[in-house]
């Protein structure tokens, strides 16, 4: 059985991506959940995993080739006939890249290779400078001026005086640019601002540090946002050929900045995350998204996105909407301001919220429930963080030992439960994990689905690990009941264990083997 690897749609604007890097060579034998390749999107650039164990049959597309999405980038051969051939070293090739004849390997810096493949010009026919011949971005630059002198007409400069640079921009900026300027001209944007009294949120934010909970001010802004969306859910839309998609759930998207440019990470079902919970998602993801370690799942399905500027010290911004959405939240820098407070005059921590909107779908007054709501939740949050807010104070398990028994007593709240290491009083400790490992995954495969309309029947999963002593390893057999093709399946398994907080808590010197079967 063969397995098609393809270009992952990253969101409904994107049609295409560029294969970056080959991590497997033909042949090669690949495990369920290794890197085999990256792409780069108009996202992020994003590695794309083996679904499945196997053999790395074919590489369809070489390194640097633009793919349209859904386009085969590579062949992975699963089941008991995929068996990696023996071979000798020099019988082993790396992908061909784009710029490369095939019947000469080039050696090539990244950025070399990457300009080549921009410029259009074929790696085999430029000398390297660099060391053992190696071709560098400048040997790459020097062919290109040389191409251009023999025939190719560069693109004209603008009429400008004086020195510039030229600096072309990254895949990721150039899309964006192009999408962009699409929103400006196509979708009729109106924008309400409002001035927020930040006090109460600041006031929040301490608390809940007082409560040992970690609360940003993002964090509570994107609170505010989600439950504005909850109560206003047309705000929560895609205008499409006459007609509005009101979604179920907030996926909420959260602008960052990186190196490559603007990533959109996005935080599905934000609306069942308290404000603790939202800050350590969006510190998370944004830290991934610096290190490129998005995977395809974090770059789907936003309906609102919220763009905060504040560190950056920017008070107030028109922000562009990012299609299909109907709406983008921008927040500024919190600084001191005069406003009025019941009738007197008060120097107070103050924020600028702007809200662009389609007007297609959302009219005047829509908009202004929505912005008004914002503004309202921000200022009445309580001093207490987990009042109005529901910061969730940490989870608190007593565990107590009496005498010389192997046996403990385990209280959470009214809940009693023992754990024995001598009789079968109750499950020993490792038994007791091993079936919170299972439930945890259980229950994230189910949210997984339900947000992603998957057809998911019976779903049972059996743990096991050594019987005595340290646990060396930990298996995981997945037995699922769905109509749903193996991609899909797949995909649902990977952001079911990203998502599994009991996955997160196993030691990574500890390996964990998850296997999965259709009943």
């Amino acid at each position: 059985m063969s397995f098609e690897l393809k270009m992952p749609k990253l969101g409904h604007a994107m049609t295409e991506g560029t294969l970056v890097k080959w991590h497997k060579q033909e042949g090669e034998r690949v495990e369920q959940g290794d890197v085999v390749l990256t792409v780069e999107t108009d996202k992020a650039e994003v590695e794309v995993d083996a679904p499945s164990a196997g053999v790395l049959r074919k590489c369809v597309a070489v390194e640097g080739q633009t793919v349209p999405v859904g386009g085969t980038l590579g062949e992975i051969e699963t089941g008991t006939d995929a068996v990696a051939p023996e071979t000798s070293s020099s019988q082993v090739s790396a992908p061909l890249r784009i710029g490369e004849s095939p019947g000469r390997r080039v050696a090539a810096s990244p950025r070399a290779r990457r300009l080549a493949a921009e410029r259009g010009l074929d790696l085999s026919s430029v000398v390297g400078s660099g060391g053992g011949g190696l071709i560098t971005e400048e040997d790459v630059k020097r062919a290109a001026a040389e191409q251009n002198r023999t025939g190719v007409q560069a693109p004209a400069e603008a009429n400008v005086s004086g020195a510039f640079r030229r600096e072309k921009l990254t895949r990721i900026q150039s899309v964006g640019a192009r999408n962009l300027t699409a929103s400006w001209q196509t979708i009729p944007h109106f924008v309400q601002m409002q001035r927020v009294d930040m006090s109460a949120a600041i006031q929040a934010r301490s608390a809940a540090v007082g409560e040992r909970a970690r609360v940003s001010l993002t964090g509570l802004i994107a609170h505010a946002a989600v439950r504005a969306l909850t109560e206003n859910p047309r705000v929560n839309a895609s205008y499409s050929d006459g007609a509005v998609l009101i979604y179920e759930h907030v996926n909420l998207g959260v602008a960052v900045d990186t190196p490559e440019g603007l990533v959109v990470p996005v935080i599905h079902t934000a609306e069942q995350l308290d404000p603790a919970l939202l800050s350590a998602r969006i510190d998370e993801l944004a830290e991934r998204a610096r290190t490129k370690r998005l995977s395809p799942q974090d770059l789907e399905g936003a309906t609102f996105t919220l763009s905060n500027l504040g560190g950056y010290g920017v008070e107030n911004g028109t922000p562009v909407i990012l299609p299909p959405q109907s709406a983008l939240m921008f927040t500024g820098v919190v600084k001191e301001e005069v406003l009025a407070v019941n009738g007197e005059a008060k120097v107070r921590p103050a924020m600028h919220v702007a809200i662009a909107y389609d007007h297609r779908g959302i009219d005047g007054a829509t908009a202004s429930r929505f912005t008004t709501r914002v503004k309202e939740l921000l200022e009445s949050v309580g001093s207490s963080a987990s009042e109005a807010l529901n910061v969730a104070k940490p989870r608190e398990v007593v565990v107590e030992s009496t005498g010389t028994a192997m046996r403990t007593e385990v209280r959470h709240g009214s809940l009693t439960w023992r754990l024995s290491a001598e009789d079968s009083s109750g499950p020993d400790p490792v038994t007791s994990f091993l079936g919170a490992l299972g439930s945890c995954l259980l229950m994230s495969l189910r949210v997984a689905a339900d947000v992603r309309n998957f057809e998911l029947g019976r779903a049972s999963v059996v743990t096991r690990s050594n019987q005595k002593g340290r646990v060396r390893e930990i298996s995981v057999e997945l037995r699922v009941e769905t109509r749903e093709p193996d991609d899909k399946l797949h995909q649902l398994i990977e952001v079911a264990e990203r998502g599994c907080h009991i996955r997160q808590l196993i030691s990574n010197d500890i390996p964990v083997r998850l296997t999965v079967e259709r009943t």
